[in-house]
């Protein structure tokens, strides 16, 4: 399991971000460090030719968090399904207690194939 801390401030609030009114975490930036700390780690899995892409991020975001508030994201190691990599992530305030929690899906790419593709699409 590894461990991201992170410090809440005015600019990941949900007002900041315009997903809400209050001056509190925003889901969607909960989210960019659960899918941050699942790059992190699932770059640990694979060889140096390749990387990984977000494909899926499932999250349940249960408890607010105010400006200033310490909180740490946990990532556990990968689980490889075959097609993909999958983390289980949380995330706790400075009391242990969870702000949410899900799970973050990566596949495994080549680089030059995969922006081949991507400029094709364009």
């Amino acid at each position: 399991m590894r461990q991201f801390q992170h410090t809440v401030t005015p600019d990941d609030t949900a007002a900041k971000l315009g997903t809400g009114d209050l001056d509190v975490v925003a889901t969607p930036r909960l989210v960019e460090w659960c899918e941050s700390a699942a790059f992190q780690v699932c770059q640990h899995s694979v060889d140096a030719n390749h990387t990984t892409v977000g494909t899926m991020v499932k999250f349940e975001h249960i408890k607010g968090s105010q400006v200033g508030s310490e909180v740490t994201v946990h990532c556990a190691e990968p689980i490889n399904d075959g097609r993909r990599l999958v983390c289980f992530v949380s995330i706790k305030d400075a009391e242990g207690d969870e702000l949410g929690h899900g799970e973050v899906h990566r596949a495994i790419v080549d680089p030059d194939r995969f922006m081949t593709r991507c400029r094709k699409l364009v």
